[in-house]
């Protein structure tokens, strides 16, 4: 590897005026993607609690939160937002009328969290 003094690569870069570009998109390339691995992460916790909460394997409460998106016109990444702060007990007006939009497309009587007296998740049957 050849060293070259300060003066030089300072010179190369002053001669590469698209290298800023190139930086700049090299970083909003790189906040996209820790963006994306926050929604999966998030996606991933709401696909468990959905999961636990009917009994039902990861695939199917992975299929189960795509259909909801799709019949109810909200995208994955918000109905697990939403299911995540209902389970932790966040009320925000915004999330309710999203899991309430989205649970008109469940079998009657059939909610996506159900909470006991306590505020505790209560347990319920697979909708199958």
């Amino acid at each position: 590897m050849v060293l070259h003094p300060p003066h030089v690569e300072a010179d190369w870069v002053a001669e590469r005026p698209d290298l800023d570009l190139r930086v700049a998109e090299l970083e909003a390339e790189i906040a996209q993607l820790k963006d994306a691995l926050t929604r999966r992460q998030q996606i991933g916790v709401a696909t468990g609690l959905l999961a636990q909460r009917f009994a039902i394997n990861p695939e199917r409460a992975w299929s189960l939160l795509v259909r909801l998106s799709q019949n109810s016109h909200v995208k994955v990444r918000v109905i697990a937002q939403a299911v995540i702060d209902a389970h932790c007990g966040r009320r925000d007006p915004s999330n309710g009328e999203i899991l309430s939009s989205i649970e008109k497309h469940l079998p009657d009587g059939v909610r996506l969290l159900q909470t006991d007296s306590d505020g505790h998740q209560a347990s319920r049957e697979d909708p199958r």
